[in-house]
């Protein structure tokens, strides 16, 4: 997919669900294994983009099935996307529309985001991946990956825009199940 886009792209293992020690070391009882190895894998996806200098990035599960006019629909959601911009939710879930942002006439248009769900799919910039550093400690975690980063959405603790509809999905299976059923906060 990436060649056939044109996209030149760094690879991140993610933390396994069954890496005890790591897990042990991070975040709350009140979270499965699954849940502690996913909001691990992005906040050390978070460290290493600051660490390699990128200006930004594009987070992709393993997971996710792209729009086929992607090249189309990005280059027209970039005219319209504000330089000031921190995360960009193109893959979300359970996300109510807000305010449109731009004049786009294409299907898929640029909003502020509300309070995105579901993390498969989205882009943060440099600036906005430090913020995210320091406000989803995984020490002390509010709950789920994508619920914390939710909340941090909803507070505008980051400038966060959404595509709607989503230009990628997620793609499940009977097959290919997610391991992380739910999102939710710690009791």
């Amino acid at each position: 997919m990436a060649y056939y886009l044109g996209l030149d792209f760094d690879y991140f293992s993610a933390i396994s669900k069954n890496d005890e020690q790591i897990l042990r070391k991070y975040g709350s009882a009140d979270m499965s294994p699954s849940q502690k190895a996913c909001y691990l894998s992005h906040y050390f996806i978070y460290k290493e983009i600051i660490d390699k200098g990128y200006n930004s990035a594009l987070i992709l599960e393993d997971d996710v099935d792209f729009e086929l006019n992607i090249t189309a629909i990005m280059a027209d959601i970039h005219r319209d996307l504000p330089a000031s911009w921190e995360t960009l939710y193109i893959g979300h879930c359970f996300e109510p529309v807000g305010e449109q942002v731009g004049r786009s006439a294409s299907v898929h248009r640029l909003y502020k985001s509300v309070a995105p769900m579901c993390m498969h799919a989205y882009a943060v910039s440099y600036s906005g991946v430090r913020k995210l550093i320091e406000l989803l400690n995984p020490m002390i975690p509010r709950g789920t990956v994508d619920f914390s980063l939710s909340v941090v959405v909803k507070d505008e603790k980051v400038k966060s825009f959404d595509v709607h509809p989503p230009a990628i999905s997620q793609w499940k299976a009977a097959d290919n199940p997610s391991d992380i059923p739910t999102s939710q906060p710690l009791a």
